[in-house]
């Protein structure tokens, strides 16, 4: 029975877990009209908390409208160039006039006959991208819409993001039925907003997601599993939710590593779930503590293992002593690593780790720029065979 859980950054699973009020607001928009608020998303937030999934369920959502959607790339020469050519295959489908026969001369005899050839109205495109899109959305009317798509936008050229936004910005003034999402890492997209090329970003509305609620989590891995002929105990529901501390992507990986090892039983158990654990360390650290901390700031990583003597929460004096510094200079690395979604506050004068096993990465971390050799995380294998 094939694995029912997608445990790959931007796969979208079977059910998505907290992410309702975001998806029913951005469905209200579409049907509000033109200039609705929501027709312009940001989505914002840390590497696999599910931007790209949920940028991808408004895409569905657009095409369940009768939507056209053009997916936009932050690698493409220029958004405009990409979009343009995007609309002219759908005008190729949709424009009666796409094809058209033109004559090139004409035969008498006992039948009178024309000659000619078919030409494709956009085969040598002479409209700009602004035409284009004008075109396509006339075309359109106002029974549905064009839906145009950026992830990972705090990659994208600023001056290219700027030329787009022009553009769009003439169809929202020109009462077009357009709409734009755009999702990127939530301190990537902020050093976006400062930028005076990027205004009709920060006019979009803001949906930044982190992680959800464990009872949540719970409920998509049961609901992933009651799919499929297989069950699984509350419990184990629970405690795999708990693993996944609620991030999405984790949610995903850990019923995938509960499924797998509960081999060809139909019951995951209690047992299956707790299998994940290391694993799930093991691939935080890897896919998403190890490369935000290879690049970090040597302050802030400092910041960061002073932390590591507090069992739980840390208080704010406590780094500054640690730090050899006063509390107003250690005030700016903990704000830049709030910024950086790393650390959050938790209570007056006290900050946490951010992110699932993040303090379990740096330890790894530290003992392996100590020359400490780190133990691997334990292989998944099925729990008993038949």
């Amino acid at each position: 029975m094939p694995n029912p859980f997608r445990a790959s950054f931007g796969a979208v699973p079977p059910f998505l877990a907290g992410r309702d009020g975001a998806l029913d607001d951005f469905e209200l928009a579409l049907d509000h009209g033109p200039g609705a608020e929501g027709r312009a998303t940001l989505i914002m937030g840390a590497r696999g908390t599910g931007k790209t999934v949920l940028l991808t369920e408004m895409e569905a959502i657009a095409r369940d409208h009768d939507w056209q959607v053009i997916s936009l790339h932050t690698s493409a020469p220029s958004l405009l160039d990409e979009a343009r050519t995007a609309a002219i295959e759908i005008l190729r489908e949709l424009d009666p006039d796409a094809s058209r026969y033109r004559p090139t001369g004409a035969s008498v005899g006992r039948i009178v006959s024309i000659d000619g050839t078919w030409q494709d109205a956009y085969g040598d495109p002479t409209l700009s991208p602004g035409a284009t899109l004008q075109r396509l959305t006339d075309l359109m009317g106002s029974e549905t819409g064009l839906l145009l798509t950026l992830d990972e936008v705090q990659s994208v050229d600023l001056d290219r993001l700027a030329a787009f936004a022009q553009i769009y910005q003439d169809l929202v003034r020109a009462e077009q039925n357009v709409a734009f999402v755009a999702a990127g890492i939530g301190a990537g997209v902020r050093a976006l907003l400062d930028s005076p090329k990027t205004t009709f970003l920060r006019r979009a509305r803001r949906v930044e997601i982190g992680a959800v609620d464990i009872g949540s989590a719970a409920a998509a891995i049961q609901a992933t599993v009651a799919a499929t002929d297989r069950s699984i105990a509350p419990e184990a529901a629970v405690r795999a939710a708990e693993i996944s501390q609620g991030y999405p992507y984790l949610i995903q990986y850990v019923g995938a590593q509960a499924w797998s090892h509960a081999g060809d039983e139909t019951t995951i158990l209690l047992e299956d779930a707790q299998s994940a654990l290391a694993s799930a360390i093991e691939q935080m650290s890897t896919n998403v503590h190890e490369p935000s901390l290879r690049d970090l700031a040597p302050r802030k990583l400092e910041y960061l293992r002073a932390m590591l003597e507090d069992d739980g929460p840390s208080a704010v004096a406590d780094i500054a002593q640690r730090l050899g510094t006063y509390h107003g200079y250690q005030s700016v690395y903990r704000d830049r690593l709030i910024e950086d979604e790393l650390i959050r506050p938790a209570g007056r004068g006290r900050v946490e780790f951010a992110l699932p096993y993040l303090r379990e990465a740096l330890v790894r971390r530290s003992a392996r720029d100590a020359g400490h050799a780190t133990p691997p995380a334990q292989g998944v294998r099925p729990r008993r065979t038949r």
